[in-house]
């Protein structure tokens, strides 16, 4: 499914996209000076780790301009408002761990917090959504067999900095770990219990599933995890706008850039937005979007970093909420096979139906292998409502109701073994800093506040970048 440019063809749309400009676009000189924006640092997506970023770099009394493709900040953490109750359901980011950087980030856009209750997560309920049976599984606990196998790799607890050689057994497909080191079938079933996790999970290499799935998560895991007292994600970031007010270009995008292979030459964007282009020139450019081709290719990158860049790829991955089920309220509905490995549903497939805060909705997840349309995810999901409606003998035939929709695309990013093999994760590393552009995000790492702390990690680096320039 990886999509995969040559360096000359890519190089090639690069060059194009500046040489379609005025030679003479990226200079101040050739703009109306309204729209010139001149700033410290430019910040490339709203999500949780560009949000993140902007909010720290302001509050050290620098100057930053977000540049969103969206009407919103906030990437994952999507919430439907429900008009009728005033509720809201979060069918993205879940939780946080209970740290105090993610409380003091709260804080700072007095968002209020809770204790997280796995109650409210719902009882499960194992179903096969394809045949039609409920199935007599518990969900597997992880035992001290992942832990110790977990423990051999502390390079792997915020991010890739790998060995040389990389451990081949890192490089091995899960099922294939499972096997080799006998680990205790409940505690592989646990390892599988993931929800948000994309693709064949068999075939997901050792390297990403203890990366993912770290001592950090199993802290979260372990009942150490807060939520939003309001159950609404989204609450956060709205609170980030007024903070970060003109700085904030929203449903805009990058169409070509030029960054000096000094520090002093500094980043320059142009940058459509619905009030027609503009000019940023900032001294230093973080990427808190995906850096995939797709999502780069407008930043004039040199040989080196399309290289690099060209061996990422993410997966699909869905969700969406969901009215009139007949589902029982208090109940989580898990997609599992009668007669896989581990139970695991072959995919395309719905996930999970898990309640939410709002009486009668449910949110659910969607897990392919390769890109669909909404309105195929949304077969799936009534087909497999109206198979849950009959095994469960809920007395109802009541239509679902389709209410909110996201594709969280590109999803979980990775490489192939071979690419880590090859050293990739150094050469992204080292590309860190490199023409004034520094990289965030989910590439090292997954959920929120393990972004937000390698973001924090990063900011001394960032700064003393632009205090440089």
């Amino acid at each position: 499914m990886k999509t995969f440019f040559s360096v000359s063809s890519g190089l090639c749309l690069a060059v194009a996209a500046v040489a379609a400009l005025a030679a003479d676009s990226f200079q101040a000189s050739s703009w109306d000076s309204s729209h010139v924006m001149r700033r410290d640092v430019v910040v490339v997506g709203g999500g949780a780790s560009g949000t993140y970023a902007a909010i720290r770099l302001k509050d050290q009394g620098k100057s930053v301009v977000v540049v969103e493709k969206t009407g919103r900040l906030g990437g994952h953490a999507v919430t439907y408002e429900d008009p009728n109750t005033g509720g809201s359901v979060d069918y993205g980011v879940q939780l946080y761990d209970n740290s105090s950087l993610v409380r003091s980030f709260f804080s700072r856009l007095n968002t209020p917090l809770a204790n997280m209750s796995f109650a409210s997560f719902g009882k499960p309920v194992y179903a096969d959504f394809e045949a039609g049976t409920l199935l007599n599984l518990t969900g597997g606990t992880l035992g001290q067999d992942y832990i110790t196998e977990l423990n051999k790799y502390p390079y792997l607890e915020n991010g890739f900095e790998l060995p040389n050689p990389v451990p081949e057994d890192l490089l091995l497909p899960w099922g294939d770990y499972i096997t080799k080191y006998n680990l205790d079938f409940s505690t592989a079933a646990a390892t599988f219990a993931r929800p948000a996790v994309p693709g064949n999970l068999l075939n997901i290499l050792a390297l990403y599933v203890f990366n993912n799935l770290n001592h950090l998560m199993l802290h979260e895991m372990s009942g150490a995890a807060v939520v939003n007292a309001n159950r609404d994600n989204s609450e956060l970031y709205r609170n980030a706008v007024p903070e970060l007010q003109r700085d904030l270009l929203l449903h805009s995008t990058v169409i070509a850039g030029q960054r000096g292979p000094r520090t002093r030459d500094g980043v320059r964007l142009i940058v459509k937005t619905p009030k027609g282009r503009k000019l940023i020139i900032a001294k230093q450019l973080i990427l808190g979007i995906p850096p995939i081709l797709e999502n780069t290719r407008h930043f004039g990158l040199d040989s080196h970093e399309h290289s690099v860049l060209s061996h990422i790829y993410g997966l699909p991955y869905y969700g969406g909420v969901v009215n009139n089920t007949g589902l029982t309220p208090g109940f989580s509905y898990k997609n599992y096979a009668a007669n896989t490995s581990y139970n695991l549903a072959e995919i395309p497939s719905v996930v999970t139906f898990n309640p939410s805060s709002v009486d009668g909705l449910f949110y659910y997840w969607y897990n392919a292998p390769k890109p669909v349309s909404q309105r195929r995810i949304e077969k799936d999901a009534r087909d497999a409502i109206k198979t849950l409606q009959r095994i469960t003998k809920s007395g109802t035939q009541l239509e679902p109701q389709f209410l909110a929709f996201s594709d969280f695309a590109p999803y979980s990013l990775k490489v192939s073994a071979k690419s880590i093999r090859n050293g990739f994760y150094n050469d992204m590393y080292g590309l860190q800093g490199h023409r004034n552009t520094w990289y965030t995000g989910t590439l090292f790492v997954t959920g929120s506040s393990q972004v937000w702390n390698n973001t924090e990690e990063m900011l001394p680096e960032i700064l003393a970048a632009v205090n440089s320039n």
